[in-house]
């Protein structure tokens, strides 16, 4: 895998700095870069369809009519008459012809040099196009025929498989290979065997148009090989230029055999599967070529060493046979026009040449005779060796890819739809699976932990070299121990607000005296409205921290550290990388895994309680007191009470509200005035190079997609108690919460959600932090210090970007569901948590809980009570098991409905059974439907007994 990803920022630098053969024929970076990854895709179409359509020829069509239309199409199509041999035909080709092109967009120079690498390593990876090759091999053949072998409904579904199987029989029909067709008739004479076909006899018109197809392509075939030989022998060709033409020659017509033995092999080996043990043994070489190729796994493992062979040779021939001649240099082979030698250089008789000599007739030659074949000595080194390239594992990374390439596009295997079986999701089906998720979450541990202390040593290093804010204004040591402050605050924080939502439900008399300072902070946080109080003050103070943290810890666009590369530095420290990562790591994530099992002893200490008083003074002061404006908007419109804790205010409290409210509105008012001011003037800490109009839109884009992500929890936690048929009233509604909440995908959406909104903070707060000039609005220097503290960005961004939206999602959950956006950001969440990028969260939270002696809070709560707490613990604390949390709260209302419901007809029920029994049956089945793993635990604490569907 790690091959590959150097392989692909390798060709990638190569294409973009024009040191490619795409450049050289004046194809510009981006438009070669396009190219390139189109023909992969339609590489791994045609490579992994051919298998997928080969497969699906014994399923009946009626099968895969209703469920899979386009993939009946493709089937349709291609199994009609001998329509499948001339896919094959048309396919092999378009393959040769896609690898050549690729070769053409994507084959460096051989002096090219990128990334500052050394010339010997670019020489391998470069020079001699292994990076390439590796990328065609892994990405456009073996990932794609993996998961094509077992879902080949699935991949075949799609109307590009219907293109490319359009094209393929386009190839076949233009003629162009009929010449292999004259090899097979020959065979078939030699051998005595009628050739079978499931379509009538040629009638005289088609016999005629068939002849004059074969003649045509014995014609091109021959101008192929004279045009192709003469290049190769005036040394015109992207052959290494210290080859000698003759040797060219030489290697081109060996290349050529191996791969049409390679070709054959296939073919042969199949043919002889089936022959008996007798009539083979009488064939030595050929029984040990077979008893070589059947051992154990080793036909798998034969027929990727083989993939990977045959490309790296078609690749070679591809550069040995594309011509490079410039057009219009006084240098066209024989003296043709310009149009006809770029035609020339595009390679495509190459391909010809290729997909006849060196593919199709060998496989024709192999089917007629392959026990003569298999005879050959040759074979069984090229097993041997086969069977070696396999084992290297280099190129094992397509295993990795298929993997998770198969649930992100959510394939499933086909017995799924042919016998009616559970759909998979992302869970592991295999033991080749469960070994892939180990060694992967190993690495993500491994390299998210390296990626955490290279970013702490360097933001270290910026501070001690006075690169950032803080430490330039103040003192290093100062910048180091509030950055080391506020990431302790910044986790106390995150983890509390899980802990105090979670313990909501819990009797505080049972943990009083077992852990009495969390006892305090429950009994404040609980008390009233506080703990709504509470996570408004808690929201500003969180982005506030994250906000100085920026000043303390980001360092300017040139900041170097360690005498490292400046690539490098720009990478981590210019963009904030670094920090981003410290924060979200060790400020956020750790603390939130610690504290959602082990609520009890994470908030027992004063610094919890300081933090609790120190939110709640946040919010008493009304600097956020607009947002309660919001709020009571929003319920007016909706004609929804806003639910309250406490008794109706005095009149001398509604003064006090309605003050603060004034205050807040008129403070958000100011900030907005002083922010977009800084910015109109270019006076920020955004980056140099952005125009200020560009630093204003990003601004508030970045505030409205935090906000989306803000508002998506509230409503997906507001929506998932809807009836589905409610629900599937909203299509895009109804899919974003189908994708959420499948398998364990709302636990990795959240992780992913926390890491893209910490981010644009980070983003936001280098936008809207006052940077050099002078002063805003000429205030005095006083002033403009507290400008540059970051305060009101903070206030911005906790009010209109968080809480503002987190109203409007819980007052118009469906209509916020129902943003395709939506659908996008979820995906970006799953994907950016599965690269594991923050995976060493996990690993540090078990180092915490070890090193600090935390308990689980079933040690010191009973387990009945806690289960009703985790379910209380809804929104904040998901992350542990979210998925079983959600599924609890849906249990939980409908067993309460029906609760209701027995006892309301409990008469009824007694006297006439059979009248009331749909309609309980009808929620039991809705009930279990939704929450089997947890109707038991749920009907016992509501004192309920449901034992089957009957009850």
């Amino acid at each position: 895998l790690g091959l590959l990803i150097f392989s692909v920022l390798l060709v990638m630098a190569a294409l973009f700095t024009g040191q490619t053969a795409a450049a050289e024929n004046g194809i510009p970076p981006i438009g070669a870069f396009f190219i390139f990854w189109f023909l992969i895709v339609w590489l791994a179409t045609v490579e992994g369809g051919q298998g997928a359509l080969v497969g699906l020829q014994s399923v009946p069509a009626y099968e895969i009519a209703n469920e899979h239309t386009k993939a009946h199409k493709c089937t349709e199509l291609a199994h009609k008459g001998d329509n499948m041999e001339r896919f094959i035909v048309g396919r092999q080709f378009l393959v040769v012809l896609l690898v050549f092109v690729i070769n053409m967009m994507g084959s460096a120079s051989g002096d090219a040099s990128v990334l500052g690498l050394p010339t010997s390593l670019t020489s391998v990876f470069l020079g001699t196009g292994l990076a390439l090759i590796l990328i065609t091999i892994n990405l456009g053949q073996l990932t794609a025929q993996v998961n094509a072998a077992n879902c080949m409904l699935d991949f075949i579904n799609n109307y590009f498989m219907l293109f490319s199987t359009y094209v393929s029989l386009g190839i076949e029909f233009s003629g162009l290979l009929h010449c292999v067709y004259l090899v097979q008739l020959l065979f078939a004479k030699i051998t005595g065997t009628p050739i079978q076909s499931k379509e009538p006899p040629k009638s005289a018109a088609q016999n005629a148009f068939f002849w004059f197809r074969v003649v045509f392509s014995l014609t091109v075939l021959g101008f192929s090989f004279a045009v192709t030989l003469s290049a190769l022998f005036q040394n015109k060709t992207t052959m290494w230029g210290s080859v000698p033409p003759a040797a060219s020659v030489v290697i081109f017509f060996v290349l050529m055999c191996f791969v049409g033995l390679m070709e054959g092999m296939q073919i042969a080996l199949f043919a002889v599967v089936n022959l008996p043990s007798k009539e083979l043994a009488k064939h030595r070489v050929a029984a040990a070529n077979c008893t070589l190729a059947f051992a154990d796994q080793n036909l798998q493992s034969f027929l990727i060493g083989r993939q990977i062979i045959v490309t790296l040779c078609m690749f070679v021939v591809a550069r040995i046979t594309t011509l490079n001649i410039v057009a219009g240099a006084g240098e066209n082979l024989w003296g043709v026009s310009d149009g006809l030698q770029n035609f020339f250089n595009t390679g495509l008789l190459g391909a010809i040449i290729t997909t006849i000599v060196a593919s199709l007739a060998w496989r024709i030659i192999a089917s007629s005779f392959p026990t003569a074949f298999l005879s050959n000595p040759l074979i069984y080194i090229i097993i041997k060796l086969c069977l070696a390239i396999e084992k290297s594992g280099v190129c094992a990374a397509a295993w990795v890819l298929a993997r998770y390439h198969k649930p992100l596009m959510g394939y499933q295997t086909d017995d799924i739809y042919l016998e009616c079986k559970d759909k998979q999701g992302w869970e592991p089906v295999s033991k080749r699976d469960k070994d892939i998720d180990i060694t992967t979450t190993v690495v993500k541990y491994v390299y998210s932990l390296g990626l955490l202390i290279f970013s702490v040593v360097v933001v270290m290093a910026a501070i001690f070299s006075e690169q950032t804010k803080i430490a330039e204004n103040a003192h290093p040591i100062a910048a180091f121990f509030l950055f080391w402050f506020l990431l302790i605050w910044l986790g106390m924080i995150e983890g509390g607000q899980g802990a105090l939502v979670g313990l909501q439900p819990i009797d505080k008399s049972k943990y009083a005296d077992s852990h009495n300072k969390a006892h305090k902070c429950t009994t404040l946080a609980h008390k009233g409205d506080n703990m709504e109080r509470f996570i408004v003050g808690r929201q500003f103070l969180v982005v506030l921290i994250v906000f100085v943290t920026n000043m303390c810890g980001a360092t300017s666009g040139d900041a170097t550290v360690l005498g490292l590369p400046t690539s490098v530095t720009s990478v981590f420290l210019g963009s904030g990388l670094a920090m981003i990562l410290t924060t979200i790591m060790l400020g956020q994530l750790t603390a939130q895994v610690v504290a959602a099992s082990c609520m009890l002893d994470f908030i027992n200490n004063y610094f919890m309680l300081f933090s609790v008083y120190v939110s709640l003074g946040i919010e008493l002061s009304g600097l956020l007191h607009c947002v309660y404006l919001v709020q009571i908007f929003f319920a007016k419109v909706t004609k929804t009470p806003i639910v309250s804790k406490e008794p109706p205010r005095s009149t001398a409290q509604k003064i006090s509200f309605w003050t603060r409210v004034i205050f807040s509105v008129a403070v958000l008012g100011f900030s907005f005035s002083v922010t977009l001011a800084a910015l109109f003037q270019g006076k920020t800490a955004a980056w140099s190079g952005v125009p200020v109009g560009a630093s204003v839109a990003i601004f508030f884009i970045l505030m409205c997609f935090v906000g989306l992500m803000e508002g998506m929890q509230i409503a997906l936690f507001a929506v998932i108690n809807l009836p589905e048929e409610e629900l599937a009233k909203h299509r895009v509604a109804a899919a974003n919460c189908k994708l959420t909440f499948s398998g364990n995908n709302f636990a990795a959406f959240l992780i992913g959600r926390q890491i893209l909104v910490t981010l644009c903070m980070f983003l936001v707060a280098k936008i809207t932090v006052p940077g050099e000039g002078n002063n805003i609005f000429g205030v005095s220097d006083a002033l403009q210090v507290f400008f540059n503290t970051g305060l009101l960005g903070a206030i911005i961004t906790t009010i209109v970007a968080s809480l503002a939206w987190r109203i409007v999602a819980s007052s118009f959950a469906l209509m916020f569901m129902n943003n395709p956006l939506i659908y996008v950001i979820i995906r970006m969440c799953l994907l950016l948590e599965k690269t594991g990028i923050c995976s060493a969260s996990w690993l540090l939270a078990l180092i915490q809980k070890e090193v600090i002696n935390f308990q689980p809070d079933d040690v010191y709560i009973d387990k009945a009570e806690l289960a009703e707490s985790q379910e209380a613990d809804g929104v904040e604390n998901s992350m542990w098991d979210a998925t079983h949390r959600s599924s609890m709260v849906m249990a939980r209302s409908n067993l309460i409905d029906l609760q209701a419901f027995v006892d309301e007809h409990q008469d009824l029920i007694e006297d006439e059974p059979r009248l009331i029994h749909p309609m309980a049956l009808g929620n039991v089945k809705e009930v279990m439907g939704k929450a089997t793993r947890n109707l038991q635990i749920l009907a016992v604490d509501l004192e309920f007994e449901i034992d089957d569907e009957s009850s």
